[in-house]
């Protein structure tokens, strides 16, 4: 159980690190859009956020290659560390040290669905450690994910697919 778990940290750690050399940032927020071909949903865009600029980045191309390949082996990897599926939809939230993971249903509604399927700080946080955290929405990964994507208002990543949400935010 130990080799298993050295493993997917190291799987992960190594993802991480990928990302990281990707973007030329320690300190990030990515989000992994994707859009629905056919069946199945694909990616469809990066947006990397860095010292408060947004960079939409469209992998098209020989980028596609490379940026398909580091989403999936994200949500590979996250999966094996979490011992579950990884959801879709997912956003990244680097430091220097740590990673807020969380990830979306494939077919998200904010308003509708509401919060995330997965929210898990990497590497794990000491338990005892919690007791002195500040409040909401410095409480936990999904939290605060949720936080930065709301100051950029910017939708979670995933798409809705073919039932449109009936809840119209400025309602």
């Amino acid at each position: 159980m130990e080799a298993a778990r050295r493993a997917a940290d190291l799987a992960l750690d190594r993802c991480l690190h990928d990302l990281r050399s990707t973007i030329g940032a320690d300190r990030a927020l990515v989000v992994f859009r994707l859009q629905r071909g056919g069946d199945a949903l694909g990616l469809a865009g990066v947006d990397v956020v860095v010292d408060g600029t947004v960079q939409v980045l469209t992998p098209v191309g020989e980028r596609l290659a490379d940026w398909t390949a580091l989403y999936g082996d994200l949500l590979e990897a996250v999966g094996r560390w979490t011992g579950t599926l990884c959801p879709e939809g997912l956003v990244v939230a680097l430091d220097r040290r740590t990673a807020d993971i969380v990830g979306y249903p494939g077919e998200h509604c904010d308003h509708w669905d509401g919060g995330p399927d997965l929210a898990v700080e990497y590497p794990a946080p000491d338990p005892f450690a919690a007791f002195d955290e500040p409040p909401f929405p410095e409480c936990c990964p999904g939290h605060r994910v949720h936080a930065a994507l709301e100051a950029l208002g910017t939708p979670v990543p995933s798409v809705r697919g073919d039932f449109d949400c009936d809840d119209d935010p400025q309602d």
